[in-house]
């Protein structure tokens, strides 16, 4: 009996099927990534959120601390130089100031950072800023409404985080 050397059927792939395994596998990871792709986003949008709105709270909290500290009392004065500024002093002495910045003393990158500084004591402490630099704050605006036929006086504030506005939030000032 002769023996065949090789098969007339193939065990492999021809290159018809293996272009058209390949399409179907592009086809179904294109649409595990289209359906996967906006969670993603949309925890990227999440967080943002949440940061610039953690940011936020702790600036309105430093801002009424400020405003409701015992270093401010009946001797104390409240300006609100150009509007874009809130200064409290004391006997004359700057204790507390906020301001909107761009130094890139407070930036670690090359990006435009927009902060909203603290400056305490008068000046014998450096400036620091109060929100990070993933939240930038802009276009501070402060209305300072002294106490007129009786009513308190009361300071508003507000400004845009991260795109985002906030305010005016009122505080009143219990001097």
């Amino acid at each position: 009996m002769i023996k065949k050397l090789h098969s007339s059927t193939s065990a492999g792939f021809t290159l018809i099927e293996t272009i058209i395994y390949i399409g179907l596998f592009a086809l179904i990871f294109s649409g595990i990534f289209a359906s996967i792709y906006p969670i993603f986003a949309g925890a990227e949008r999440l967080t943002r959120n949440i940061a610039s709105e953690g940011e936020t709270a702790f600036i309105l909290a430093k801002i009424d601390y400020a405003l409701s500290s015992t270093m401010i009392d009946s001797k104390g004065t409240l300006a609100t130089p150009g509007g874009n500024q809130l200064v409290l002093s004391y006997n004359g002495i700057e204790k507390f100031r906020f301001a909107g910045s761009t130094s890139s003393s407070f930036c670690v990158t090359p990006l435009i950072c927009k902060v909203l500084t603290l400056k305490t004591n008068g000046g014998s402490n450096p400036e620091v800023p109060l929100n990070a630099q993933r939240v930038q704050i802009e276009n501070l605006v402060v209305i300072h409404v002294a106490p007129t036929g009786g009513g308190p006086r009361y300071v508003d504030i507000s400004f845009t985080a991260n795109g985002k506005f906030i305010g005016p939030v009122r505080y009143y000032a219990h001097f």
